[in-house]
């Protein structure tokens, strides 16, 4: 059979068909654009702009057959399918309460589609898969009304304008389906009419919703970006000095905000370091972090003593955390003295570098975190400090970071860093100890925890 252009084939459709070939175009092309929108977003996991697409996809298909192929296996595959998107969208976008029975309601419309396939095959000349179709549409418009009225709740604009939509298209399903069972005159070729109906309802819904979901994402975002910017600023300069000390710092949130905090107690007898890492991420640990700070500022007066420090960090916290905990490190440096002393709450050791013997010594006096027992008792840990000795402080995040294959940063990668780079000042130490975890998790790897580091020196 030779074929023919859209152009030569126009002028020998009716009026009516002409109208249907233009919807057909413009209901397949609505299908594709919100597909391809769903593909692009498909993190935003908006599942209403898949369904709506694919609905409106096989619509157009299937007005495309009736026109050239009328009658095939493929349009009937289409007509018995349809309402699966459908229904999805239905009750994704404003029938939420039918959820729970969504599945069942798919699965009778599969289960009809495969009986009606398999007449079909069997009878390939008979009229059966289309009265089966029949005799199940008109019996599910029940339904179709109970998603848009019930139960009866205020409706908003979204649910108005649906159920206006629906309730034109389902008159004309009705009065297809009566017409194709020899119940009612007329035309059987109507129903595209109450679809384009339908279908800019639905658009319409999809599109309002996506733009409330993208203002609620820049307000989201905005309001992130002002929590992050309060919590940097609860944090002290990344580089300061303490008398004899250099202090430096580096803080990496895994996301906008963080659970992790540093924080420095400066005393006349020499200066506190706190370096704390809150259970959880993102704002519920952000929120507990700054609960620390209140908390660790509350113990100026003991700044001198890590135990009780940390001692009295814990009675603030415990019963105020919503169920979370801090692993905290605390250390007290006197150059004076030339001592210092550390206590733990389930942190990583302390690292000291020690000038003199070009070694490094571990420190680790750990009680538990911190806003789990009110009742934790805490001991520190006492050791000489001598010029050109450095100490290092972090959380967890450091050690954990993960090689593509899995491996992790750890303790030992750690301790041989801070052998080869004595010479860097702190804040260089810093930088460049963050620039090799960056390396070592790789570019595609994004850090699954917050990473803090503090060093303190005595030049």
């Amino acid at each position: 059979m030779p074929g023919y252009g859209i152009s030569e084939m126009l002028p020998a459709l009716s009026p009516m068909n002409v109208v249907r070939f233009a919807v057909a175009i413009v209901v397949s092309a609505s299908g594709i654009v919100a597909l391809l929108l769903f593909v692009v977003r498909v993190r935003r996991r908006d599942y209403g702009l898949l369904y709506f697409g694919a609905g409106a996809t096989m619509y157009g298909a299937r007005l495309f057959l009736q026109m050239f192929q009328p009658g095939q296996s493929a349009e009937l595959a289409l007509t018995l399918l349809l309402p699966v998107p459908l229904v999805l969208f239905f009750v994704d976008s404003v029938a939420l309460e039918w959820k729970r029975v969504v599945w069942w309601i798919v699965g009778a419309y599969l289960a009809t589609a495969v009986v009606a396939m398999s007449a079909r095959f069997l009878y390939p000349h008979s009229a059966l898969p289309w009265r089966i179709n029949t005799v199940v549409v008109l019996c599910s418009l029940p339904i179709w009304v109970g998603m848009a009225f019930f139960p009866r709740r205020a409706p908003s604009r979204d649910i108005r304008v649906l159920r206006y939509g629906l309730i034109v298209f389902l008159l004309f399903v009705f009065y297809t389906n009566l017409y194709w069972l020899g119940w009612l005159p007329g035309s059987g070729f109507m129903e595209f009419i109450g679809f384009s109906i339908l279908l800019g309802c639905l658009g319409y819904v999809a599109l309002s919703r996506t733009q409330r979901n993208e203002e609620r994402l820049l307000s989201l975002h905005k309001e992130l970006e002002i929590a992050r910017n309060i919590q940097t600023n609860l944090l002290p300069q990344p580089v300061l000095s303490a008398g004899e000390l250099t202090i430096a710092s580096r803080f990496v949130p895994a996301a906008s905000v963080a659970g992790d905090f540093f924080d420095f107690l400066i005393s006349d007898h020499g200066l506190g370091v706190l370096v704390a890492d809150v259970s959880g991420h993102g704002i519920p640990a952000a929120l507990s972090a700054s609960m620390v700070k209140v908390a660790v500022r509350s113990q100026m007066d003991r700044a001198t003593d890590p135990a009780v420090v940390l001692h009295g960090m814990n009675l603030i916290l415990c019963g105020n955390l919503q169920g979370q905990f801090v692993s905290a490190g605390y250390l007290f440096l006197n150059p004076e003295k030339n001592a210092l002393a550390y206590a733990g709450a389930g942190h990583p050791p302390l690292l000291v570098w020690r000038s003199r013997d070009r070694r490094i010594e571990s420190l680790e006096e750990n009680g538990f975190p911190l806003g789990i027992f009110a009742d934790g008792s805490y001991s520190a840990a006492a050791a000489p400090l001598a010029q050109g000795d450095r100490c290092v402080l972090y959380t967890d995040g450091l050690l954990e970071a993960s090689h593509p294959s899995g491996e992790e940063f750890g303790g030992e990668r750690l301790k041989s860093f801070i052998a080869e780079h004595t010479a860097l000042p702190a804040q260089a130490f810093c930088d460049k100890l963050v620039e090799r975890v960056s390396e070592w998790c790789g570019p595609a790897q994004p850090p699954h925890d917050d990473l803090t580091i503090v060093v303190v020196d005595f030049p």
